[in-house]
């Protein structure tokens, strides 16, 4: 919404209510007030009544979800927030599609997350489907157009646990073994490109998400107290060269300082000292190429699978592998999972939970081992 004085105790606000579901044309409206606050309310109620007026419970679901994500891009959301949402909304379409809103059951709604499911979705996609639908039937009852929101009730289903779940060989697979990362990183040390081959061992080495190293810029290093600034991410709208946004980072608990090593800062420093001697393009990007552009996290990623090809691994490596073994590393250094947690940006996740109790896990059987051993001896003197 836009408002500005027009002289002393007036205000007008200009709002958007979105395209009309039938003409297509964009429907404005425009109050005035004693103060912005009164515009602003005036703008909502229009807007408010014009949306009763254009739509009911008989309205499509197709058509009513395309004006709910048309008004929830209005909230200032991140490009890639707004980009999940419309496509979870996409897979509800395919399924309900022109079903009128009043004539979708909360048992129709359960049974499409159970399809879902069946399907071999994963949890986090139903999630965002649940949560996407819940917002978008609340809407339509705040708006009258429901007597109630059929989302009441509806829950996300779960795959039952089975025994692989828990004995760790799925969280076995998120990251390289200890053997398995210096394989990778003998090879990396090979690759020609010096700017790939440092922002894959500062990957490694800090455990920052690959669009949060892209984005970093020379005043983000401080090479005093050995930390790395972490506070934005670098958003690639089409995957295209210099087609980017620098934006916020993932959530407030990603902004934060990482402690770094000589091996992090020596790399970066002959990065740095490279680009000058080659006179490449100034940039204000750390990882920039010769013109100045940064790199693309999916080039950067099919780099990365190239590079352990070339490897007796046996299996593909991606940023997000580099990011989990750093974690499994700080685990089996003996680290706190808080700290694990707040250094890699993150206040609660499943996937570093389960890599930390899983690293973990294994250093308390070492340590029972040597217990048993320890007492032994105790009871042979």
């Amino acid at each position: 919404m836009y408002c500005k004085q027009i002289k002393k105790g007036t205000w007008r606000c200009v709002g958007d209510a979105g395209r009309d579901p039938v003409t297509g044309k964009r429907r404005q409206f425009a109050r005035s007030g004693k103060t912005k606050r009164e515009a602003e309310t005036k703008v909502q109620e229009a807007i408010f009544e014009a949306d009763l007026n254009t739509y009911s419970s008989h309205t499509p679901f197709s058509t009513f979800a395309d004006y709910w994500l048309e008004l929830y891009t209005m909230r200032g959301n991140k490009e890639t927030t707004n980009r999940y949402r419309a496509y979870t909304l996409s897979l509800v379409k395919e399924q309900l599609g022109n079903r009128p809103l009043n004539r979708i059951t909360t048992d129709m709604l359960q049974n499409l997350l159970g399809s879902f499911l069946t399907e071999g979705r994963a949890y986090h996609t139903l999630r965002g489907v649940h949560n996407v639908l819940k917002m978008l039937f609340d809407h339509a009852y705040k708006m009258r157009i429901l007597d109630a929101t059929p989302m009441d009730g509806v829950f996300v289903p779960k795959k039952r646990l089975e025994v692989k779940d828990v004995d760790g060989s799925e969280a076995q697979k998120l990251y390289l073994e200890n053997h398995e990362l210096k394989i990778f990183l003998d090879e990396v040390a090979k690759y020609r490109n010096i700017v790939t081959r440092t922002l894959i061992f500062v990957l490694a080495f800090t455990g920052m998400r690959p669009g949060e190293a892209i984005a970093l810029q020379l005043e983000d290093i401080n090479y005093t107290t050995k930390t790395i600034r972490v506070n934005k991410t670098m958003f690639f709208k089409s995957g295209v060269i210099n087609d980017f946004e620098v934006t916020p980072p993932k959530t407030l608990n990603s902004v934060r300082m990482i402690d770094v090593d000589d091996i992090v800062l020596t790399k970066l420093q002959e990065l740095a000292t490279y680009r000058k001697r080659k006179r490449w393009a100034k940039s204000k990007f750390i990882f920039a190429e010769a013109d100045g552009s940064p790199r693309t996290v999916k080039l950067l990623n099919q780099t990365i699978r190239r590079i352990s090809a070339r490897t007796s691994i046996g299996r593909p490596v991606n940023t997000y592998m580099l990011r989990h073994t750093h974690i499994s590393l700080l685990a089996e250094a003996g680290i706190e999972l808080t700290y694990v947690m707040n250094r890699v940006g993150h206040q609660n996740s499943k996937t570093t939970t389960n890599i930390y109790l899983h690293i973990t896990q294994g250093m308390r059987s070492n340590a029972s081992e040597k217990m048993e051993n320890k007492f032994s001896d105790l009871l042979q003197n």
